[in-house]
């Protein structure tokens, strides 16, 4: 019996193990490049659905065990995934994957393969941003493009973002030109579409590349084209976002008895003694007489507190985001439609932003898609109630108001200041409150219609109509108000209405040629532009009720006005652009645009902005052959263009009068005493007001490794603007004239730009790391003579004119630290004749900058300016199975001007008696050990009421590291599985969990290094996010 069941399982194994032996096989292969038969090291070749597999080796050959009947996915970087059916020997040729290697940029009317550009184009990675929840898509760039700088805050909806590409290149106006779909435009991107809808943004960033926009391009050009549907398509997709914002204070304040500490200490250094206060007491030591009235009237009295102020005015907060979209596409029609919903409130109390954007394109294909018509139109509507706009910035406010002043006075009422020692700032709770109920609405159709034929082969001829419509309400009142100490009794109505309508015509005809190694690529066109601004706006007083519903300028009982403007502007264009390319290897592009602008007078209206740019492709001759096997491409590049720019007043050309009972009355009837109103030139027409010019020059290369592994870019520009156009005040000898546009100064922008790529896959597990940085260095060039001490930073005491410095640098005093002990005071006295400032222990020690022995108001000199020296970023993303993860730092090297030190470093300074930072408490105990030992042991300056130093005035002590590198954004994301996905019946689906502004390093003392002076706070914001399709 058992000798039978021994016999059987034997056998059965036997038969299990000839079964296993006769279901697997040897596999032999060889991968290669499908275009040139060469080797592909290091391919993937796996048993699909599992993780058996292998890699090729130098050869390309590998080798690999399956069961009969395998499929095999053969994968390598830069080539199209290729699934195979097991055979004893394989010969496998991939293809190079045209959506990665041979990209197609959008570079001003038409398509561009990447590998065949000239000039120098960034192209983003939206898949980079596409989680990143924000109502303008230009905040998630900082850090993500060489060279490109954008300047935001913490606002809701990234109102009021804007950018600089390649630096500041004009004291006018550098903000780039957007092109989204075709259609120009300088309004602010986040009221146009939303981020959700954007499928590919490119930065023009040469003169060769931009130059087909002209007198338009001169700050650069960022294309955004939006999604479309794919033909044989039918999706629908969803996504939604929810956010906890967090307010973040990188400024440690005083509390209120701290505050009394400090100015104790800072009495008795002035005068020797202690003061007196009702807030604090009589004592030697301050006392804060917490609870106690510091004003009674009436039976009302506001108490001594101790206000966390940044508590009473931030908040965490909220903010959620949906988006719905639809496509379908066939071969006569593609269609989408999305629809977009953003609700964010602030971390200032009572600020938000709402808004509401839908999308629509189509298009119509006839005649076997000879023939096109289409459209693309975006609308949008938002809302938003802004931070107060007080006579000083409310984030400003909040780190100077008092501490021992209260919120509320006992009846309820709106507490105020001006009593002892706590200053004359209004309540920013009042302000706060009143903000709440003013409006600001807004909407903007934007889209273009287009039609498009091929009427011969290579041959598109388009015409496209756009337009950017968009209508603003803005509602702001002013109620009256009593803090019991000071008050105002007289309520205000301030109402704008604005009207902008754009316009712009555009035809266009292209055509391909290809002859056998000669491709080349034609353009001609031309462009009618038209822009329209109208403004209403009126303001009313005194108002018998003040809820919002009946709160109208009809009713006001006081004062009204109206006031009603509009202008016109007008541009007509035309272009031509050539490519040409011989063998994929050498390059060359030229363009040539004229624009006329109604901007300028018939003398000078018309401009001709040419550019060039040639490349050379060397890994594709023959003798770099050799080096195909770690060399996947290699181009040099050089471009030179001019552009211009015409972004001054449409009416910089015409004399403008001011209706003026002050200074334009006359006594028309002699009697010494009857005035009639007349009229004041405000503004000089200038007639001969010309072109500013940019010319630019460019040179790069670009490189790829390894089969594209690691790809390189770096480029070098050199950038000057000569006949800047400004708006300068006439000279009073000429009597009057107001101001008047001149072209009246000269720039220069030089700067290194580097981008690196690496990226690999290792069976299951890819990454991949993107870098880029960049160096700029920024001089004004040239300016008349009789501007070089009245424009920009100029001083004429120390002899420092602009030419030469950076724009928007400062002129200011060095210092050297403080004065120690009085042995120090006395020898400084006896070195230099002191006619500027009042040495003293503890106070900040100038320097004779010009060596005449004496301290004055020319020992100046330039201390340095915000623009960063280096910038950069560095993005990592992996994904392993269904996991992936990403991180983006973003970072600046510059010197920061702190103009936060007034309030938070010096006690005298920014209105004095307002709060200050913990800083002063090491201030404080400096000056005890200077009365204990003789020596001042702090390096902060020492505490005083007086000031008699003059230590406010510009000086490198406000001057610190503004360097900082941020960890931007952090996402961990969950792909669902494809078995999972089957059952719920979705396309795809994905969550994930996002960090961002999760910590900064930086030695920067003020609010944030990332926006400097007083900006709305980043939020340290958690997000949880979740997409899905059908």
């Amino acid at each position: 019996m058992k000798v039978s069941k021994i016999f059987a399982l034997c056998l059965m194994f036997l038969l299990f193990a000839s079964t296993s032996f006769a279901q697997s096989m040897k596999v032999t292969g060889k991968v290669t490049d499908k275009a040139d038969g060469q080797p592909l090291i290091g391919a993937t070749v796996l048993v699909a659905g599992t993780t058996t597999g292998t890699s090729t080796d130098l050869d390309g050959s590998f080798e690999l065990t399956v069961p009969t009947g395998s499929q095999l996915e053969v994968s390598y970087i830069g080539y199209t995934t290729l699934t195979v059916t097991a055979a004893s020997v394989l010969i496998i040729q991939l293809e190079e994957d045209n959506e990665f290697l041979e990209e197609v940029v959008v570079t001003g009317y038409i398509t561009e393969k990447k590998a065949d550009l000239t000039g120098s184009v960034a192209v983003v990675d939206m898949r980079e941003v596409a989680d990143i929840p924000t109502g303008n898509v230009m905040t998630a760039l900082q850090g993500r493009v060489a060279g490109m700088n954008v300047l935001s805050d913490g606002t809701p909806g990234g109102q009021g973002t804007s950018s600089l590409i390649r630096g500041t290149t004009t004291i006018n106006n550098s903000s780039p030109l957007y092109v989204i779909d075709g259609i120009m435009t300088r309004s602010d991107i986040g009221t146009i579409i939303s981020s959700n809808d954007i499928e590919s943004i490119q930065v023009l960033k040469d003169a060769a590349s931009a130059a087909i926009y002209g007198a338009q391009a001169a700050n650069g050009v960022i294309i955004i084209t939006t999604k479309q549907a794919k033909e044989g398509e039918i999706k629908i997709d969803f996504s939604m976002t929810q956010t906890l914002q967090t307010f973040q204070n990188n400024i440690p304040l005083m509390n209120a008895q701290e505050w009394g500490d400090v100015y104790w200490a800072a009495y008795q250094y002035d005068f020797g003694t202690t003061p007196k206060s009702i807030i604090y007491g009589e004592g030697t030591l301050a006392q804060l007489k917490l609870g106690k009235p510091y004003y009674s009237k009436d039976g009302l009295e506001m108490l001594i507190s101790d206000t966390d102020w940044l508590k009473e005015c931030y908040h965490n907060a909220l903010m959620q985001t949906y988006n719905l979209s639809m496509s379908k596409g066939s071969k006569d029609h593609i269609s989408s439609m999305s629809l977009n919903y953003i609700d964010q409130d602030g971390v200032l109390k009572k600020s938000d932003y709402k808004s509401f954007t839908t999308r629509i394109n189509n298009e119509y294909r006839f005649l076997d898609n000879k023939l096109r018509v289409g459209e693309s139109v975006n609308i949008s509507y938002w809302t938003q109630h802004k931070k107060p706009n007080a006579y000083e910035s409310i984030e400003k406010q909040l780190l100077a108001q008092h501490p021992a002043q209260a919120v509320y006075a006992s009846d309820g009422s709106y507490a105020g200041s001006e009593v002892d020692l706590l200053g004359s700032r209004n309540n920013p709770v009042r302000y706060i409150d009143n903000e709440a109920n003013n409006t600001y609405q807004s909407w903007r159709i934007f889209g273009n219609a287009y039609i498009e034929a091929n009427p011969i082969k290579n041959l598109v001829i388009r015409s496209s109509f756009g337009i950017n419509y968009n209508t603003n309400h803005i509602k702001v009142f002013e109620p009256a108000w009593d803090e019991h100490v000071r008050s105002n009794l007289i309520s205000s109505l301030y109402v704008t209405e604005s009207q902008n309508l754009e316009w712009v015509w555009t035809n266009t005809a292209s055509y391909n040629l290809n002859v056998g190694n000669h491709s080349a690529t034609f353009l001609l066109g031309a462009e009618y532009k038209k822009n329209r601004v109208y403004t209403l706006t009126g303001n009313g007083d005194e108002y018998a009720l003040t809820t919002p519903d009946y709160v109208y300028l009809s009713v006001a009982e006081g004062t009204k006005g109206v006031t009603e403007t509009a202008n016109l502007y007008a541009m007509t264009s035309y272009f031509a652009k050539a490519n040409y390319s011989f063998a994929g290897k050498y390059l060359l592009s030229a363009t040539v645009r004229r624009d006329a602008s109604s901007r300028f007078g018939s003398f000078n209206n018309a401009g001709i902005f040419p550019s060039a740019s040639v490349g050379w492709r060397i890994s594709k001759e023959n003798f770099m052959l050799g080096a195909s096997d770690w060399l996947s491409d290699l181009k040099i590049r050089f471009s030179w263009g001019i552009n211009g720019n015409d972004q001054i007043s449409n009416t910089a050309t015409y004399n403008i009068y001011a209706i003026d009972i002050w200074n334009g009355s006359y006594n028309l009837n002699g009697d010494g005493k009857t005035l009639s109103m007349g009229a004041v030139r405000s503004q000089s027409g200038n007639s001969l007001l010309r072109w500013e010019q940019t010319e630019q020059y460019n040179i790069g290369f670009d490189a790829g490794f390894l089969d594209d592994r690691l790809t390189m870019s770096f480029d070098y520009y050199d950038k000057n603007t000569s006949d800047m156009l400004y708006q300068l005040p006439v000279p009073a000898v000429n009597g009057e004239g107001g101001s008047s546009y001149q072209n009246c100064a000269s720039m220069n922008n030089k700067g290194l730009e580097g981008i690196l790529t690496w990226r690999n896959t290792v069976g299951e597990f890819s990454y991949q790391i993107n870098a880029n940085i960049t160096w700029q260095k920024n001089a004004i060039t040239y300016l008349p003579e009789d501007l070089y001490y009245t424009y920009g930073l100029g001083n004429m005491a120390a002899g420092i004119t602009n030419v030469g410095l950076p724009y928007g640098g400062r002129i200011g005093y060095i210092t050297d630290g403080v004065f120690r002990t009085d042995a120090e005071v006395d020898e400084y006295l006896n070195a230099y004749d002191v006619q500027f400032g009042v040495p003293g222990v503890g106070r900040i020690k100038y320097t004779d900058v010009n060596g005449d022995g004496k301290i004055t108001t020319s020992d100046q000199a330039y201390i340095g300016s915000d623009l960063p020296v280096f910038q950069g970023g560095l993005n990592f993303s992996a994904s392993y199975k269904n996991f992936d993860i990403s991180m983006f730092f973003n970072g600046m090297i510059r010197k920061a001007y702190n103009t936060s030190k007034l309030y938070t470093d010096f006690f005298p300074l920014g209105e004095g008696l307002g709060n200050h930072s913990t800083r002063l408490l090491d201030a404080m105990q400096g000056y005890y050990d200077y009365l204990a030992t003789g020596t001042y042991t702090s390096n902060y300056a020492a505490l005083t009421t007086l000031n008699v130093n003059n230590e406010n005035l510009a000086s490198d002590w406000y001057v610190e590291d503004g360097s900082f590198l941020k960890l931007k954004n952090l996402v961990i994301g969950y792909t669902i599985p494809e078995n999972v996905l089957k059952t719920l019946k979705l396309r795809s689906a994905r969550v994930y969990l996002q960090a961002q502004n999760v910590f900064t390093l930086t030695n920067y003392s003020g609010p944030d290094p990332e926006a400097l002076g007083y900006p709305y706070p980043f939020a340290r914001s958690y997000i949880f996010g979740i997409n899905f399709g059908f």
